[in-house]
């Protein structure tokens, strides 16, 4: 029994260590698990949620890519947007989609070639051709429409790559050009005087399916498609321009292609035109469709090739919708051939090239006869490349009853170069209604979104536009960047422009230009420029027959600028005045004589006086009519009457402005400059009249700066020998010649109200004074302040240096003048009474000052400017404007002062001294002081209020940084309060600032006093700023429950200067919602803008709890129930045990 017992004993024994040990371990894997678990569900959990957002990513792409192809088979090309001023845009071309008489459905945007073609039959290039008949020229023969058929029924290796129509063959189905069943040789068609018909299209116009184009060539192979046709040229006895290409059908066959060519030629400075009827017969011709519609009679896929070297690409129906009778998004060479009759569908009639990768280079060949919104002959966007270096664009249109661009062309973006050829005829057909516009036209060429427009050669005649741009219209408004023209050839004649500026070149928004024919390096001419004969006919706006510039009188940095070198602007005639040049500017003019310009004998108004009540009758919108008689003024559009202005003063009207007229308003400086000397070298012999106020005559070496109004005429064209030569040098030097353009208002040559350079800067010369200016700014606004009077004095300087001892001493000079600013803000000084001392060996130095207030809330400008010269010749400077080959840098115009010379200006600014180089001229007698920024002279601040930005730092020691939110408020009780919050997984430390406040002098203490300034309310102002308890959103994370306060104590103001200081302390709310310092806070400075004292921010700290979590946290439950689970089975287990022991020792007795 003891033997038992003992046994009994050590059993027990041996089950308490073993529970003990269970009990342990399980511990331990408990505590293991509660740190582990909830890390890992948490991981478990984002998994989760990245699967489901790759998942749903995964969807949307494919979406995205689904969309993409739906796009692509839909509509790849993108509609333009065109504003314009005056409330309509260009972009109203776009939402004004209607078609002409012939039933466009639609004049949107036009689309790619990306969607299905059913029944596709493939053209092979090579090998036997079983059951056709080989010609002499190896061409396989199609004598009938089972010839066809059986040529696209042979195996592609069996196909032949060159076919020759030896009938009129018809297609019940469409043909696709395609890579993968073609054999190395690409597909050549001689239409050999015979039709290939397209039989059966589409049900409607609107359908796009099943045929979207009777042939389409894709990626890698070429289509060259050959013909001939008698094509005769009779001349014409009308010149009219605008006359539109015929195409005429017999049902669905065509006939007959009529055209008209209107040829210039050059004769001495001007040229002479010749329109010529063509008339087109016994050709070959692609035609789609017999019966139905097709969008495209043939479409070319990027990387794919059109070669059209004859025949004819034509419909005798009206295209469905985003039709063209070519669409490219890959290559189209024209070396012959005719494109016809696309009408009805999308932008560009005739072809549509779109996209990066498209090109068309156009040496032979006609467009003709087609019409769009836009482009309606050939339309180009999306980065797509035009050269056009020879062929015939001719009477396209847009439609009757759409507002767009281009008659004959519209380049959206991209490129055009044109070296050759003809673009005539072609007519922009829609006014937009609205007089002063202009934004709609562009009949021959027009370009906008940021195109490059290159014109080195060819002919852009006859065209007509019933808005604006006759010939060219290139314009860039409301876009980024800027569009460019650039003319370095070639004759634009003969042109018109029915209801708006620009019959020539029109010039708009954001667009810089330059017309220059180059020469070589020994001056010989490499091509000349003709801008001859082209008619603006508008009766509202001021004009521009040659060339119109158009401005922007709102923002300046939008205008137009024009660059023209070595011009001879003659034999130009406006109704009104300027026959050569007028200017309505918002920009500067320039007009010198270094690779300059030469404006002469050109005609204008004569100086009629028929009263205030003029003209009579005035312009009649509705019909078109009135401002008849002599002078036509313009209706006055945006205020811009000053035509009629310089109309009623007798001293304009009778000395001249038959070449030159500028009519502006409001301007205290000069906007334009003239220079005496022409083109050549010659003496312009410039008379009339400037500022409305007196006669002037402009010597050669002589120039004058213009402020608001100018009329000039020369007498170059008097018969004495110095005339004649005059006039033989400037036609030996010019490579552009402005010749024989009419306006029936203003600026016959050239009109322009935006900016305007003719030639290279030159030297010109004024009268003797000096004007300086002021302005008083709001410091913190930056807005300009009422002027009150402010005194400035000038001193001369005596023997003594006022510098010497480091600042302006004014008692070491002698006071010469005094004067006070006027309400505009102009000082001026008549320095031509003083003169030099008689030991200053004739050097004078004068000093312009201010004279400080005691307004202490004005800082006034300490600035002592400079000015040293000698008798006679002085120079200065006028203005700055760019340079020819780099419009991105300018030259001065230096300006002779025959009374001082070598004139100068230093600026002394505290410690700083700043050479402001020559005086500037006014063109009025006044050396106008400026500083190199284009700043006013003297610039007071007037100091109105001060703010700052409070700021509060977050730090996070222990986890990670959460969104916790910082609250600030006026009030203790928080009422109102801003919010911000922190980033989730930043850094641990972060400042977050709020709003700005601000303090205006209506805050501070002042009482009322001469300037109205007063102080209703007093500093200190406080703000409290505290963390908000976010502690059941984030449990483990204790939070930091301090309230700062911030204070704002009461500024000071010393000459023009807030100070101002903001402290901080720490400290609590309590439960009647007072704000409480803790014990021991001491304030600290938050800033201080009166010393450099460090500075601080108020912080908040939260600490995260690295002890167990609650069981209610993510994960923590599954820990414990584990841990429960591994001893409830432990326990089961040595229960277990247990027994069988004891059972065992039971036998075992």
């Amino acid at each position: 029994m003891k033997a038992n017992s003992d046994k009994s004993k050590q059993s027990k024994k041996a089950t308490r260590r073993v529970l003990a040990g269970v009990l342990c371990g399980a511990s331990v894997l408990s505590l293991v698990l509660s740190l582990v678990m909830p890390p890992i569900s948490q991981a478990i959990a984002n998994d989760a949620q990245t699967v489901s957002t790759e998942k749903t990513v995964t969807e949307d792409s494919s979406t995205e890519s689904t969309d993409v192809e739906n796009t692509n088979d839909g509509d790849t090309e993108n509609q333009i947007s065109n504003d314009g001023e005056g409330g309509e845009g260009e972009d109203a071309a776009a939402a004004d989609p209607a078609a002409d008489d012939a039933g466009a459905e639609s004049a949107a945007q036009p689309a790619d070639d990306g969607q299905p073609v059913d029944k596709v039959a493939t053209v092979a290039n090579e090998g036997e051709v079983p059951g056709l008949k080989i010609d002499k020229d190896g061409y396989a023969l199609l004598e009938k429409d089972e010839d066809l058929s059986t040529y696209l029924d042979l195996p592609a290796a069996e196909k032949p790559a060159k076919l020759r129509l030896a009938a009129d063959i018809s297609s019940s189905e469409p043909i696709l050009i395609n890579e993968n069943t073609t054999i190395n040789k690409d597909t050549t068609i001689d239409l050999a005087h015979h039709k290939l018909y397209y039989n059966n299209g589409n049900d409607s116009q609107g359908q796009n399916q099943p045929v979207r184009a009777f042939i389409t060539i894709q990626k890698g192979k070429t289509l060259t498609v050959e013909g001939k046709a008698n094509d005769s040229p009779t001349a014409t006895t009308s010149g009219e321009p605008g006359q539109l290409a015929q195409m005429q059908f017999t049902g669905s066959v065509p006939q007959q292609l009529t055209y008209y060519v209107t040829k210039s030629t050059p004769n001495g400075v001007g040229t002479s035109e010749k329109t010529y009827l063509h008339t087109v017969t016994n050709f070959g011709a692609i035609v789609a469709c017999k019966e139905g519609y097709v969008n495209r009679v043939i479409s070319v896929e990027e990387g794919g090739t059109l070669n059209l070297k004859g025949g004819m690409i034509t419909t005798p129906r009206t295209l469905g919708n985003d039709g063209h009778v070519i669409l490219s998004q890959g290559a189209v060479n024209i070396s012959g051939g005719y494109v016809t009759n696309g009408n009805g569908g999308g932008w560009g009639g005739g072809l549509c090239i779109t996209g990066a990768k498209a090109s068309l280079e156009m040496t032979d060949g006609v467009v003709a006869g087609n019409k769009a919104a836009s482009g309606g002959g050939i339309f180009a966007n999306n980065g797509a490349t035009l050269k056009l270096a020879g062929g015939i664009i001719s009477g396209n249109a847009t439609y009757s009853d759409s507002v767009g661009l281009g008659g004959g062309i519209l380049v959206s973006g991209g490129s055009v170069t044109v070296s050759g050829g003809y673009i005539t005829n072609n007519k922009y057909a829609k006014f937009c209604g609205t007089d002063g516009n202009g934004c709609h036209g562009g009949a021959g060429l027009a370009a906008n979104s940021g195109a490059h427009v290159t014109i080195s050669g060819g002919q852009i005649t006859g065209n007509y536009s019933d808005e604006a741009g006759g010939g060219v219209y290139v314009t860039n408004l409301k876009q980024q960047g800027k569009a460019w023209l650039n003319i370095k050839g070639g004759i634009i004649a003969s042109n018109v422009s029915y209801r708006s500026e620009g019959a020539g070149i029109r010039v708009g928004q954001r667009v810089d230009a330059m017309i220059n024919g180059p020469k070589d390096i020994n001056g010989t001419k490499e091509s000349i420029v003709y801008i001859t004969n082209n008619h603006c006919m508008s009766r509202f706006d001021w004009g521009g027959g040659g060339i119109f510039v158009q401005g922007d009188s709102q923002d300046a940095t939008n205008a137009g600028r024009l660059f023209v070198y070595n011009s001879y602007i003659s034999s130009n005639t406006a109704g009104g005045y300027g026959g050569g040049v007028a200017v309505c500017p918002s920009g500067k003019t320039l007009v010198t004589n270094t690779e300059g310009t030469a404006i002469f004998g050109n005609s204008s108004a004569g100086a009629d006086d028929h009263g205030e009540n003029y003209p009579n009758p005035a312009y009649d919108k509705a019909n078109n009519s009135g401002n008849n008689n002599a002078p036509h003024l313009s209706a006055g559009n945006d205020g811009k009457d000053q035509d009629k202005a310089a109309y009623l003063k007798k001293v304009f009207r009778d000395n001249g402005h038959a070449d030159f007229f500028l009519a502006a308003h409001d301007h205290n400086t000069p906007i334009a400059v003239v220079t005496g000397e022409m083109l050549g070298g010659g003496d312009a012999r410039y008379s009339g009249s400037i500022e409305l106020e007196k006669a002037i005559n402009i010597p050669a070496n002589g120039a004058v700066g213009v402020k608001n109004s100018i009329g000039l005429t020369s007498g170059v064209m008097a018969e004495d020998e110095a005339a004649i030569n005059a006039r033989n040098q400037a036609q030996n030097e010019a490579t552009t010649f402005i010749t024989g353009n009419y306006s029936w208002d203003h600026g016959g040559g050239i009109m322009s109200n935006g900016d305007l350079y003719l030639g290279q800067p030159t030297d010109a010369y004024v009268y003797p004074s000096i004007k300086a200016t002021k302005e008083l700014i709001d410091s913190q606004t930056g807005e300009n302040k009422p002027l009150k009077e402010f005194t400035f004095r000038v001193y001369r300087k005596d023997k003594q240096d006022p510098f010497a001892n480091g600042t302006f001493d004014r008692g070491a000079c002698v006071e010469v003048g005094k004067a006070k600013n006027d309400a505009s803000g102009n000082i001026t000084f008549n320095l031509g009474e003083q003169s030099a001392p008689s030991s200053s060996a004739g050097e004078i130095t004068y000093y312009l000052v201010e004279d400080a207030g005691n307004d202490p809330y004005i800082k006034y400008d300490p600035a002592v400017y400079e000015i040293v010269g000698t008798l006679k010749d002085n120079v200065t400077v006028l203005m700055s404007v760019p340079t020819l080959n780099d419009e991105s840098k300018t030259k001065e115009i230096s300006v002779h002062n025959y009374t001082l010379t070598n004139a100068r200006v230093i600026k002394h600014s505290g410690d700083s001294t700043d050479s402001l180089g020559a005086l500037k001229d006014d063109g009025q007698g006044y050396y106008s002081i400026a500083n190199s920024d284009g700043s006013k002279t003297f610039t007071n601040t007037y100091t109105s209020s001060f703010s700052w930005i409070p700021k509060a730092t977050k730090v996070v020691e222990g986890g990670e940084m959460k969104e916790f939110t910082l609250r600030l408020a006026d009030n203790p009780k928080f009422e109102n309060a801003q919010e911000v919050e922190t980033q989730a997984n930043g850094p641990s430390s972060q400042i977050r600032e709020f709003e700005n406040i601000s303090y205006t002098l209506d805050d501070l203490t002042k009482g009322a006093d001469s300037t109205g300034r007063s102080a209703p309310k007093d500093f200190p102002y406080y703000y409290y700023v505290c963390e908000k308890d976010e502690s059941e959103k984030y449990p483990h994370y204790k939070f930091d429950h301090s309230v700062y306060r911030f204070e704002v104590d009461r500024p000071s103001v010393t000459n023009g200067t807030i100070n101002y200081k903001v402290t901080y302390m720490k400290g609590y709310v309590d439960s009647k919602n007072n704000w409480i310092a803790d014990d021991g806070a001491e304030a600290k400075t938050f800033i201080d803008t009166s010393t450099s004292t460090p500075t601080s921010t108020p912080t908040f700290t939260n600490t995260y709890s690295t002890s167990l979590p609650l069981s209610g946290m993510s994960g923590v439950t599954l820990t414990y129930l584990a841990g429960a689970a591994v001893l409830c089975a432990a326990a089961a287990w040595m229960h277990i045990r247990r027994e069988a022991n004891a059972k065992g020792g039971e036998r075992r007795e």
